[in-house]
């Protein structure tokens, strides 16, 4: 993510380089974690280890680390990110109502420290998850991974290895699928209208993967005429 196509320089060269370093040891702490999930010692060791070596030296960009394009003062999480209007839709009370909500259910916040502490003092975040992937796969669910081209956290080069990577009865057909342009169209215009080249697809039977161009974690925020095709493609089985 240090080349990307927003010309943004997230690290030097020799931040580059020690991270290169410094990933040996994060990820030979990660396979120990997964070789022994239950150990939430040796779980909680690798976590600290991708969290100090490998995600903080990207603070001195100061850039968000959801979203790359925009600024951000990592001393003040605050002002990174601006969910205003998301969190007034979920705590309006005509939401709240028509989910059915608990009075006693706090208000909906971005992230919640209290959720948050308990995945990671248990180590949760290095643990493996994706034969679920596998699992869904090989039992012909369907099955969508995206990734916004300007989020850091869950970038799109990552989320495309694993998904080379993932043992399925269709990895070969879907390794070897070409990679070729998304394009989307705004579902509420007459007939589909209005073609947006949105990104970069590889799709196999019941699996694909996609870039979204311009979009950081939350690409329907940031794109919200793609992510309605996208999702809507999805939800009744069209082709990408």
């Amino acid at each position: 993510m240090n080349h990307n196509r927003y010309n943004i320089t997230l690290l030097t060269d020799v931040e580059e380089q020690q991270m290169k370093v410094d990933s040996v040891e994060c990820i030979e702490l990660t396979r120990e974690c997964q070789l022994a999930p239950l150990n939430g010692t040796i779980c909680a060791v690798a976590q600290q280890c991708w969290a100090d070596k490998l995600i903080d030296p990207f603070n001195s960009a100061s850039r968000d680390n959801y979203d790359i394009r925009q600024p951000c003062n990592h001393s003040d999480p605050t002002s990174c990110g601006d969910t205003t209007d998301v969190r007034k839709y979920l705590n309006s009370d005509a939401v709240r109502t028509y989910l059915n909500i608990d009075h006693r259910v706090p208000a909906w916040v971005e992230d919640s420290d209290e959720v948050g502490t308990t995945f990671s003092s248990d180590g949760d975040w290095s643990m493996s998850f994706h034969e679920y992937v596998a699992d869904m796969l090989d039992d012909d669910l369907r099955v969508l991974i995206y990734a916004g081209d300007a989020d850091l956290m869950c970038n799109w080069i990552g989320n495309r290895a694993w998904t080379l990577a993932l043992d399925w009865k269709g990895k070969e057909g879907f390794n070897v699928a070409e990679e070729r342009s998304f394009i989307a169209h705004d579902s509420l215009l007459p007939n589909g209208s209005s073609s947006i080249d949105a990104g970069v697809v590889r799709s196999f039977k019941n699996f694909a993967f996609l870039r979204v161009y311009d979009a950081g974690h939350m690409v329907p925020m940031n794109q919200p005429v793609v992510a309605l095709d996208l999702i809507n493609r999805f939800f009744f089985g069209k082709n990408y």
